[in-house]
């Protein structure tokens, strides 16, 4: 998988039409499914001094959709760590949980996100009801809030090694609020957004490590977005 990135503007003059006070644009720069593909496409380094450039003229964002920390060799033979050590180097701000974050079992993975010098954020990741992260982070400049709503696809369960969820009994006790109707996790998408927006949120982009094949129904893209409101990207 090669390493590329993308970006999303939140323009200036938008956000003065709304009484607010940007003075330059916002600019998010994402990642997803990067599987540890560091030496392709642009490179952690290329989206760093992407990130370098794009600051002098704009504010900016890194976040990164999840699946970063598996995949190629520098992965596994680090347990994702040196990952995480080039993603704190890059200079990433928000991170979210991909379905192959948890490969190398629960405890390394709630450790490297300790390691990490940014907050991954997840609305729907649950140990035994209560959310492990924060389902929202807000960031501000000047003035202007944006909330990151984060997301995890409830197929995780089947796509990760089922154990890294239970207790030594073989009892689940980490989950992703799956159902057969993919109900829960929109109420829980919908609570992060409006609880953001209770907090002064302006903007509101929701980061979903989903899918949006058949198989994942009813928790792809589109799913989220019909039965949800109040998000701007």
């Amino acid at each position: 998988m090669a390493l590329c990135v993308a970006l999303s503007v939140i323009p200036a003059w938008a956000a003065a039409n709304d009484n607010a006070g940007l003075t330059k644009n916002v600019v998010i720069l994402y990642t997803s499914d990067v599987h540890c593909a560091i030496d392709q496409g642009w490179g952690y380094g290329g989206i760093c001094a992407i990130k370098q450039s794009l600051a002098k003229d704009n504010h900016v964002l890194l976040v990164d959709d999840g699946d970063a920390i598996q995949g190629e060799p520098i992965g596994l033979m680090t347990k994702g760590e040196a990952i995480i050590d080039i993603m704190n180097a890059t200079g990433y701000d928000i991170a979210i949980p991909g379905n192959h974050e948890f490969d190398y079992g629960m405890d390394v993975f709630l450790e490297l996100a300790e390691k990490a010098e940014f907050p991954y954020i997840s609305c729907n990741f649950n140990k035994m009801g209560e959310l492990v992260f924060e389902p929202y982070v807000i960031r501000e400049f000047d003035g202007v809030k944006i909330g990151f709503v984060g997301v995890t696809t409830p197929m995780t369960i089947r796509d990760s090694t089922p154990k890294n969820f239970m207790d030594d009994n073989g009892n689940y006790i980490y989950g992703f609020l799956q159902d057969e109707t993919g109900e829960a996790v929109y109420l829980a998408v919908q609570a992060a957004v409006d609880g953001a927006r209770g907090e002064g949120a302006d903007y509101v982009v929701v980061m979903g490590h989903m899918g949006e094949d058949a198989e994942v129904i009813p928790w792809t893209y589109a799913d989220v977005i019909s039965h949800t409101s109040g998000i701007d990207a």
